[in-house]
């Protein structure tokens, strides 16, 4: 999924949110979120949308990694930690 040209960015993204994540985050309202464990989801996720939305391109023409802070933003700052904390609130 994650390589592949042939699926648009935006149905990847629609993938990751509709059925990647809820098999991540299935009973986790019952986890003990240590900071280790934190950690890996984060790097799962960002790993994984880093692949999603590609590189950036520099004006020079290089391509880069984008930030995590770039990630973020285009997943509207809703990133699988803030998501598990969310559902148990609610």
């Amino acid at each position: 999924m994650k390589a592949s040209k042939l699926i648009t960015r935006k149905t990847k993204e629609r993938l990751y949110h509709t059925v990647i994540r809820p098999v991540v985050v299935y009973g986790s309202e019952y986890w003990v979120l240590t900071e280790n464990i934190k950690q890996k989801l984060l790097v799962f996720e960002r790993r994984l949308l880093g692949r999603i939305f590609g590189p950036t391109q520099k004006t020079s023409g290089e391509l880069r990694q984008k930030t995590n802070e770039e990630l973020e933003n285009l997943i509207n700052h809703e990133n699988i930690v803030r998501h598990i904390k969310s559902k148990r609130l609610s």
